[in-house]
């Protein structure tokens, strides 16, 4: 018997799931740069992560800022710096129902 909690998990990660399809059918039509997905349930409700790997820096950072501008994502004001780089995140709480986060790396001597 899986319980309350299997369930209410799984039901986060559909949500998550579906509104993950809803964004990568934004991204042909609105040609918004391809970045990874993790779907999770996140403990606490449906969450999707974005993460922007771009191999260069400056296509990394306008991968974030395009996604965070389509999702209307609040970023962490000047990301959070670390001392070899620069986190940079912005998230959305309500996106169709689910949390959605953005995130991108750049390293000191990408800068």
């Amino acid at each position: 018997m899986m319980g309350y909690e299997f369930d209410e998990r799984l039901s986060a990660q559909r949500e998550a799931y579906r509104a993950l399809g809803n964004l990568l059918e934004r991204t042909g039509r609105e040609e918004l740069p391809p970045i990874s997905w993790t779907i999770s349930d996140g403990g606490t409700g449906p969450l999707l992560v974005g993460q922007c790997f771009a191999s260069d820096p400056i296509q990394r950072q306008q991968d974030f800022y395009a996604w965070q501008a389509a999702i209307g994502a609040e970023p962490w004001p000047d990301g959070i710096k670390r001392s070899e780089s620069i986190h940079m995140h912005a998230a959305k709480s309500d996106y169709d129902g689910v949390t959605v986060t953005l995130s991108a790396d750049i390293s000191a001597e990408e800068m």
